[in-house]
C-alpha cells in the first residue's frame, strides 16, 4: 500500500512521528503545504486495478479531489471509500418511526421517529456496536435483507452505492416511508 498525508504543515499535523516510527513508514510520503509538497492528485492517482481500493479520509474538498482523480483514471465508485472528520450538513429529513425484524429471533421492535435503530436495539438488549453515532464510522454496519425489507433512506456517509443493496448503518438510516420494516440478519 501507499500512505499519503496532506496537511498545512508538519506542526499542525498529526501522527507524524507515529507514522515515521511505523514498521512500514517507507510507504508512508508526507506533504506539507508549507514546505511546497502539495498534492497532486493527478499524478498521485494510478490508474485502475482490479481489487484495489482508495480510502480518503478529511475534508469533503479534499476528498472531492481524489475522487474526481480517481474518476479519471477508471476507478469504479466501489472502490472508492470516505471518511469524514464529521458530518457534512444533511438535507433536511423526516424521520418515519419503522420496524425491525430480527430474523435470528424474530424478534419485532418499533423505531420511534425520535430515536434511532440503535437507541431501540441497545434498549432491547440486542447486542450493537456503535461509535460515533453519525454515520460516519460504519461500526453499527448490519446485514439487511433488500427482498424483504422497504426501500432504505441510507443517511451513512461511509457504504458504497453497491454496499448499499445489502447493508444498513443502523444508527442513521431509516425506511423512506412511514411504517416500513428492515429485516436484520441479527
Amino acid at each position: 500500500f501507499a500512505f499519503h498525508y496532506s496537511a498545512a504543515s508538519r506542526n499542525a499535523a498529526g501522527f507524524v512521528k507515529d507514522i515515521e516510527e511505523a514498521p512500514w513508514w517507507q510507504q508512508a510520503t508526507f506533504h506539507f503545504k508549507a514546505d511546497g509538497q502539495r498534492v497532486n492528485f493527478e499524478s498521485l492517482v494510478p490508474a485502475y486495478v482490479d481489487g484495489q481500493q482508495i480510502y480518503t479520509c478529511g475534508s469533503s474538498s479534499f476528498m472531492d479531489a481524489v475522487f474526481d482523480a480517481a474518476h479519471r483514471r477508471g476507478w469504479p465508485e466501489a472502490a472508492l471509500h470516505r471518511e469524514y472528520f464529521s458530518a457534512p450538513e444533511a438535507p433536511p429529513r423526516v424521520n418515519h418511526p419503522f420496524v425491525i425484524k430480527l430474523r435470528k429471533s424474530g424478534r419485532e421492535m418499533v423505531v420511534p421517529a425520535h430515536q434511532s435503530a440503535t437507541d431501540v436495539l441497545v434498549s432491547a438488549g440486542v447486542n450493537v456496536d456503535v461509535k460515533c453515532a453519525d454515520g460516519l464510522c460504519g461500526t453499527c454496519s448490519c446485514h439487511y435483507d433488500a427482498n424483504a425489507s422497504s426501500p432504505i433512506e441510507h443517511r451513512d456517509m461511509v457504504l458504497s452505492a453497491a454496499e448499499r443493496q445489502s447493508r444498513i448503518i443502523l444508527c442513521c438510516s431509516r425506511t423512506q416511508e412511514a411504517d416500513g420494516a428492515v429485516v436484520l440478519d441479527l
